[in-house]
């Protein structure tokens, strides 16, 4: 697994949650690494190794403090693709986990189409409804075929649905 979550501001709410449910996969498979973004993307296996659980998540929202119209997720695929390419390859689940607002910067989407070649597959967690994806500065509709699934998991029904998929064979 490579885990790939959003921590600005429009996903803070959520963002202690889904870090925790992160820190969780990454502990449950052997091989997983982890990232968490605002206008850039930044490695957090390290501190999920090194803090338990709540310490881990403190210390990645502390070192990626939100600011006001500064998510660029096109940037940080930019970042992803060329400082962390390891991370993938064609046995990789990808895990975005974000609600796919990017501040009306460029979404790369043709780094979405090399991360969906080089991986197994690309699997979205996002918490908003999907009447709201493509609306304002929503790019999720245009992330979204490039995903062999998208799931809103605003509840803990829907997060369990999603991660049962995961682990489907088919």
């Amino acid at each position: 697994l490579a885990l790939i979550c959003d921590v600005s501001t429009s996903m803070r709410h959520c963002a202690e949650f889904m870090l925790t449910l992160i820190y969780e996969l990454q502990d449950q498979v052997g091989r997983a690494r982890s990232f968490a973004f605002i206008s850039d993307i930044e490695e957090v296996s390290p501190a999920f190794d090194e803090w338990p659980v709540q310490q881990a998540v403190e210390r990645v929202l502390t070192e990626l403090p939100p600011g006001y119209y500064n998510t660029d997720l096109g940037n940080s695929l930019n970042t992803f693709c060329r400082e962390f390419s390891d991370a993938v390859d064609p046995r990789t689940t990808l895990i975005i986990v974000g609600d796919g607002r990017n501040n009306f910067n460029d979404p790369r989407l043709d780094l979405m189409q090399h991360l969906k070649m080089r991986c197994k597959r690309i699997i979205w967690f996002n918490p908003e409804p999907p009447f709201q994806w493509g609306s304002g500065d929503s790019d999720m509709l245009a992330y979204a075929p490039f995903c062999a699934a998208v799931h809103q998991v605003a509840t803990l029904r829907q997060l369990a649905d999603a991660i049962d998929t995961l682990f489907d064979p088919h």
